[in-house]
């Protein structure tokens, strides 16, 4: 499968994908090690709080047990029984976030901790019953042991030990946070920077390409327009030689005709004259062989003059010099129509005295070509020849009902018939146009400017060669 793009392009944006994974990859890793370190210092700080909230509630519970000794007022034991469930609830939260999150170490600490919270509920409990049963001496000689201050400082001591042990966690995580962070914003940058040098080597890249593309585009262009220039030029040159051979031709037509009229013609007309003349000098001295010979002889001329008419109009039309383009197809219309066994209708204009020669003979040759067509080809019973004429212009129009002009005959190359008749048209500046008719037949179309009128004695009509051709 072709790429769309070019391998130079390519390799940047695949090698910039890559990029772009490694970067959500890293991204990803850099989250979840901040998720990490945010979730051990909010757990550093819940324990710490914890610590500080179960100390609080032994003082607590010391302090409504010491002024219930002193007072002897039930309502100062409110703290010391309100702290009991809340000191429970508080080691149970501790234990669970140490048993998820901690280390052993933490939880063996907790555990001391809570004996000897537990020592100092009970020595409170102690005291609080010597008062109940023997009154506030025995209750105060237990507190004079020391005893229950001695817990109290242990108490405190692995609280202290254990929340800077968190302190230290939490100062830890705080700077490994700090790390993570530096060191993703630098990868980040890392990263966009090459991201960014990526992308700039992509945009070069492709912004060259396009140049060349470009560039490579304009040349085609231009070697388009050359050749379609040249071949424009060949063209003209070769249309401008075969218009040139089509005149020469029709020169050379019009002088074989004249020679042949002129001096064949004078020889035949000579010697039916002298033939005739001795055919009536011995049919007086009747003779039936000798006369015979000479009547043979005599339609064997007139047979002779026939055929050089009949080359002679081949050759070079006489009626079109003599009488003019409607007259001459007219004629040929007719002769080949009634040689054929066609039905045919021509409509030609009264007065054609402005036409031109050489328009005159292309369109008669036109004619000529299109009826020797429809007679070979087309099958056809009738045919139809328009010629109309305005002050501009010249149309042609033939028809006929016959099977039709088939589909590939104009790109055909071996119809030379069609492209001679385009050329005639072609070399008088004109239109040409030939087509199936919906109904049925063939329908050819000639349309001819004719030349602004000039000023002045025309000139004489001379077949000009093309460049680099001498007339012959």
């Amino acid at each position: 499968m072709k790429l769309v793009l070019p391998l130079k392009l390519v390799a940047p944006l695949a090698l910039g994908m890559v990029a772009s994974l490694a970067i959500a990859l890293y991204a990803e890793l850099g989250y979840r090690r901040l998720e990490v370190a945010n979730r051990q210092m909010a757990t550093a700080l819940e324990l710490q709080a914890s610590l500080h909230e179960a100390l609080a509630l032994v003082v607590d519970a010391e302090t409504g047990q010491r002024g219930y000794l002193l007072t002897g007022k039930k309502e100062y034991l409110a703290p010391y029984e309100n702290a009991l469930p809340k000191i429970g609830s508080t080691f149970n939260r501790l234990r669970e976030m140490l048993v998820t999150y901690g280390t052993p170490e933490e939880r063996h600490a907790l555990g001391r901790l809570n004996s000897l919270v537990g020592q100092k509920l009970a020595e409170l409990e102690t005291a609080l019953a010597l008062y109940r049963r023997s009154g506030d001496t025995a209750a105060q000689a237990l507190l004079d042991t020391g005893i229950g201050r001695r817990a109290m400082d242990d108490i405190r001591l692995e609280v202290d030990a254990m929340t800077a042990a968190q302190q230290a966690q939490l100062t830890a995580a705080m700077h490994r946070w700090s790390d993570d962070v530096a060191f993703a914003r630098l990868g980040m940058q890392i990263m966009t920077g090459f991201t960014i040098a990526l992308l700039l080597v992509v945009w070069l890249l492709a912004r060259r390409d396009a140049q060349q593309r470009e560039a490579r585009r304009r040349t085609m262009v231009e070697d388009k327009r050359r050749l379609e220039s040249e071949v424009e030029q060949r063209t003209a040159e070769l249309s401008e030689l075969s218009s040139y051979l089509q005149r020469v031709r029709e020169d050379e037509k019009s002088k074989l005709a004249r020679d042949i009229h002129d001096e064949l013609g004078g020889i035949l007309v000579s010697a039916k004259m002298d033939v005739a003349w001795v055919e009536d000098y011995l049919r007086k001295r009747k003779d039936p062989q000798i006369t015979a010979k000479l009547e043979r002889a005599l339609q064997a001329l007139d047979d002779g003059v026939q055929i050089k008419r009949r080359i002679i109009e081949d050759l070079r039309p006489t009626m079109l010099d003599n009488l003019g383009l409607s007259a001459a197809l007219d004629w040929q219309v007719r002769e080949v129509c009634d040689r054929a066994g066609l039905v045919c209708t021509i409509d030609t204009p009264a007065d054609d005295s402005g036409i031109p020669s050489e328009i005159a003979i292309a369109l008669y040759r036109i004619l000529q070509e299109a009826l020797t067509n429809i007679v070979k080809y087309a099958q056809a019973k009738t045919v139809r020849v328009d010629l109309g004429v305005t002050s501009t212009d010249i149309t042609l129009l033939i028809e006929d009902d016959g099977i039709g002009i088939p589909d590939d005959a104009q790109a055909n190359l071996l119809s030379h018939g069609i492209a001679g008749m385009r050329q005639r048209v072609r070399a008088l500046h004109g239109e040409f146009a030939i087509s199936r008719r919906p109904e049925r037949g063939t329908l050819i179309e000639v349309n001819v400017p004719l030349p602004a009128p000039r000023t002045g004695h025309p000139a004489p009509a001379t077949a000009d060669a093309p460049a680099g051709i001498t007339p012959p």
